[in-house]
């Protein structure tokens, strides 16, 4: 079905001339934009023509793909693949790096909006909530309300509409004006057009013969309605060709200064981003003349710069690098290392409008010194072998120093899907664990969008048990809070006392994984009552002040008084090592019963991680392990059962034949605290 669109602002009244060309017997479309026209090659996640966009999209309509977001994905020209539906058409067709979603393409910083609908060319796109359509050209450039033609995926089993030629189910890519009008229309930041543009003055008014009148702002034409050019006093305009806007640049210039007609604001814009000067703000920028614009241009600018844009803050001279909406500081020689590219002097405040410090999106880094080149999803960083980097489809990668690199994560942030490459096996992190998603479980969570990643990636993540989070049953709608490896159902009352943090929907198999008790050396503070529990064992102890500060008052996590008392032992069960700091002794820990090791044993048990614990949950230990339980001599691998605080020697029939045989090494001298039975 076709899924909802979106509705828009941004606009840039273009009077597009492109004519488009299509081949016989279905062949390639080429757009003709001007003189020279090509449709350059682009690199995954590059620069590419507006040609190049349309030729990509008539590949998919040319091999009979059809509509799934649930089937195998289908590779471009160069063979990378992309998920068969509408979002997964447009990554495809600007050779993204990763198929995006409607709801990604909303916040993404890789695109801007446009001012209005008249300002798409070939190549743009028109979004809105559920829906994403790529735009190949006017039905009538001296019209445009007669509509457009567009790309659009949006049955399951129909195959591309295109502007063409009817697909499988008879449509044709064609949208009216009133359904237009329901979209935002959008640009890719890195898209280019084709053909060198003419070349016209800032602030100059252009006139084509078809009557449309647009307004040159940073080197890029603005479509002003009549309404808009009359706000401007009518001014004078300049007749040029038919095309001329089409052929000029798609991006407004960094560093120029606008000033709204309406209420006189002033902004300066860098990466197709606005910030509002304040007076005192402008004044300290030299007060540089600011052009005149309808307010429509700047309400279709963001708030964030677009990928490698660079700040100057002039009162400090501190520059910025800006990627994936992050900000990076460089310091001189980081600045240098870049080959100092030219920077854009913005106020103090523009720059704190950039609040992430590690990439909010996927994407590529090359760290100039080394080459060493990093894919970063979910804000953690994953270096790429050559094999890998080929296997990727050699990825546009932004050059960034290393510090801008070694301040992302090793693991993805909560709620992040990858996709591996060699399988297409997606997985889902939460907590610092990753859960393979079986295809039922990753339709139940609408199919959510997934990174593109080597196998190498997902080999990396080898946690399966969230340590922290916050984890929702999209069925039940059922709330658990999540801590090494355990969970607990939250009512809402619970929920609401924890100050109803975001929670992550996942499968109930994932939820079903996680046990009741956290992981060793767990610290649980009781919101009740702010009692703080260190868990050992599988057993809860109560620190006192002074005992938590002992332990160096290690970071507790608040949890509801009921998931405290979900822990009931007291006593640390199974085999562990426990280290009193106050004397630095280390005990061995098997089935509640403790034993203290010397220097010589604790190295031939191969010293192994002791948890530092207070001498009273030392205290709390006997001699005696509970019966059943196997020790093995780590010296002559003989196997003793444990009865009654008594040993018996195993003989090896007598081991086989045991229903659990799991065993404990421990020195010689503890075995020799058990009499034999």
């Amino acid at each position: 079905m076709r899924i909802g669109r979106l509705h828009g602002a941004f606009t840039a009244g273009t009077a597009l001339s492109a004519a488009l060309v299509v081949g016989a017997a279905g062949g390639t479309v080429a757009a003709v934009l001007g003189a020279g026209a090509a449709a350059a090659a682009s690199g995954i996640g590059g620069s590419i023509t507006r040609s190049e966009t349309l030729q990509r999209s008539q590949y998919w309509v040319d091999r009979g793909f059809t509509y799934t977001q649930t089937g195998t994905w289908m590779p471009d020209p160069q063979g990378k693949t992309y998920r068969r539906d509408c979002s997964g058409l447009v990554s495809m067709a600007w050779h993204l790096p990763d198929s995006r979603s409607t709801r990604t393409f909303l916040s993404w910083p890789g695109k801007h909006q446009l001012p209005s609908l008249h300002d798409l060319k070939a190549g743009d796109a028109v979004l809105r909530v559920g829906h994403i359509e790529l735009f190949a050209r006017w039905v009538n450039e001296n019209r445009h309300e007669d509509g457009a033609y567009v790309y659009s995926f949006n049955n399951p089993g129909e195959t591309v509409q295109n502007p063409n030629a009817a697909n499988n189910a008879g449509k044709i890519g064609r949208d009216g004006w009133s359904e237009l009008t329901t979209y935002i229309p959008i640009r890719y930041n890195n898209i280019t057009d084709d053909g060198p543009p003419p070349g016209s003055p800032d602030n100059s008014v252009l006139r084509e013969p078809n009557g449309a009148i647009s307004l040159v702002v940073g080197g890029a034409p603005f479509h002003l309605t009549p309404a808009e050019y009359a706000e401007l006093g009518s001014p004078p305009s300049t007749a040029v060709p038919a095309g001329t806007f089409a052929s000029m640049p798609g991006i407004i210039a960094n560093g120029t200064y606008v000033r709204t007609a309406g209420d006189g604001a002033i902004y300066v814009i860098a990466g197709s981003a606005k910030y509002h000067l304040s007076p005192a703000e402008y004044a300290a920028m030299g007060a540089p003349y600011a052009r005149n614009v309808p307010a429509r241009l700047v309400a279709g600018l963001g708030a964030v710069p677009a990928d490698n844009t660079f700040l100057r803050d002039p009162a400090s001279t501190a520059i910025y690098q800006v990627v994936s909406g992050a900000k990076y500081h460089l310091n001189p020689s980081e600045y240098a290392g870049l080959g100092s590219p030219a920077a854009t002097n913005v106020p103090a405040g523009f720059i704190a409008l950039v609040t992430a410090s590690v990439p909010v999106d996927s994407v590529f880094m090359r760290d100039p010194g080394t080459t060493a080149i990093y894919q970063i999803v979910g804000g953690a960083r994953y270096h790429l072998s050559p094999a890998e980097y080929s296997n990727m489809g050699y990825p546009a990668a932004i050059n960034v120093p290393a510090g801008f690199i070694d301040r992302t994560a090793t693991v993805p942030r909560d709620g992040s899907f990858i996709r591996d490459i060699t399988d297409g096996a997606i997985y889902q992190i939460v907590g610092g664990a990753k859960y393979h998603l079986s295809p039922s479980e990753y339709s139940a969570l609408d199919s959510a969008p997934s990174t593109n990643v080597p196998h190498g990636l997902i080999l990396s993540i080898t946690a399966t048990l969230p340590s922290s989070g916050y984890l929702r049953s999209p069925d039940s709608g059922a709330i658990y809070q999540a801590i090494n490896g355990a969970k607990y159902l939250l009512n809402p009352a619970e929920y609401a006392q924890l100050g109803s943090p975001a929670a992550v929907n996942v499968p109930v198999g994932f939820i079903d994984r996680l046990g009741v008790v956290p992981a060793d050396n767990s610290f649980l503070r009781d919101l009740s009552d702010t009692a703080i529990y260190q868990i050992v064992g599988g057993a809860k102890y109560h620190l006192t002040p002074a005992e938590y500060a002992a332990l160096g008052n290690p970071a507790a996590v608040n949890v509801p008084h009921g998931f405290a008392a979900a822990v009931t032992g007291t006593r640390p069960a199974g085999s562990l090592f426990l280290r009193d700091p106050a004397t630095t002794a280390v005990y061995q820990v098997v089935n509640g019963a403790k034993f203290l090791l010397n220097a010589a044993e604790y190295a031939q048990l191969g010293v192994p991680a002791a948890i530092n614990v207070p001498a009273g949950l030392l205290g709390l230990l006997g001699s005696r392990p509970t019966d059943g339980t196997l020790l093995r001599d780590v010296s002559s691998t003989a196997i003793y059962s444990i009865t009654a605080a008594r040993k018996h020697l195993l003989t090896p029939a007598e081991y086989a034949a045991l229903p659990d045989q799991f065993t404990t090494d421990v020195t010689a001298r503890f075995l020799a605290t058990f009499p034999d039975a």
